[in-house]
Order: structure tokens, then sequence, then C-alpha cells
């Protein structure tokens, strides 16, 4: 026995219809959604090395996880908060979660397990040497290009909802970003 299932965006239109069976209890739309999560995931942790490479030279594995959960988190953001929100808060909303993993995964990467990733102590403005003001203010542009690269794979690979944006000029105007 099969049972069709629809998914439906926030305005209202169908995006995509498939049928599962009702034995399988949801497996298949929790396979799609574990894989989608990964696929995201793969994406921000290359990404967030890459960025590494080019800025210092170097990076670490525990550094693709970080960055496939900040890109995941970035993803969340208008999943979670309304589209409407002006992009640059939701660029400061990615700051403020991107810093906080980081201090996350510092404390446990460099303090408990004592792998030295990396050290940030010298640096004016830091936490226990594992955030610094000065790295927070580059999430900035990186949280803006991660949102508006999630939104992009998000509709062109998985069928979601067009992107679509409030510039912060006034609340009501919005800018669509044709793909």
């Amino acid at each position: 026995m099969s049972a069709a299932v629809q998914t439906v965006d926030r305005s209202g239109r169908d995006v995509h219809i498939f049928n599962r069976e009702k034995k399988f209890g949801g497996r298949e739309m929790g396979h799609r959604l574990l894989n989608k999560y990964l696929v995201l995931m793969d994406v921000g942790g290359a990404v967030y090395v890459l960025l590494e490479l080019a800025w210092r030279g170097r990076s670490h594995w525990t550094m693709f996880v970080l960055g496939g959960l900040c890109f995941i988190g970035l993803g969340l953001i208008n999943e979670v908060l309304p589209w409407d929100m002006p992009l640059w808060e939701q660029a400061a909303v990615g700051v403020l979660l991107i810093t906080a993993l980081e201090f996350f995964t510092g404390c446990v990467v460099n303090l408990m397990l004592g792998w030295q990733v990396w050290d940030y102590s010298d640096l004016p403005w830091n936490i226990l040497g594992q955030v610094s003001l000065k790295y927070s203010a580059l999430w900035l542009p990186v949280s803006l290009a991660g949102i508006v690269l999630d939104d992009c794979l998000r509709y062109r690979w998985f069928g979601e909802e067009r992107p679509r944006y409030n510039l912060g000029l006034t609340r009501k105007w919005r800018w669509s970003v044709r793909l």
C-alpha cells in the first residue's frame, strides 16, 4: 500500500510529490532528509577547509566537521527565522552561530584534547584563546555567502523554495534571486 506525500513550501505551492510505502513508517523520507544534510555538511566542510587553506595554509580534519556544522546552521537560520528578516541580520546571527561553534570546538579540540589546532591567545579580545573579535568580524561576509549558497543549493538540488531576500532597505521590499 502506498501513500502520496506532498511537500508544500511557505507560500502554499507544491514543491514535489513522491510515493512511499506506509509499511516503512516514513523511512524513505528520513533517508532523504539525512542525505540532504550529509550533502550540505560535505559542501560546508569542503568550503571551510578551502578557506582555511587559503587563509593560513593549513587545516585539520576537525575543521571539515566544524565547517559542515556551521553551514547547516547557516542554512537553518531562514528555516527557523522568517524570510523577511533582513539579510544583514541573518548574517549577524550567522556570525554569532559560527563564533559559538568555533568556541565550543576549540574548547574540545584544543583545551580538552590538547591538539593545538589553533590558538588566538596572542590576539586582542580573545576568549580562552579559542575565539577572537578580530576573526569573528571576518565571519560576517562568510555568513552572508554561506546563507545565499545554502539557499541556492536547497532550491537547485532539493527543490525547496526559491530564495528571496529582504536587503534591509525597507521592510516591504524584497529581492528575488533568479537562479
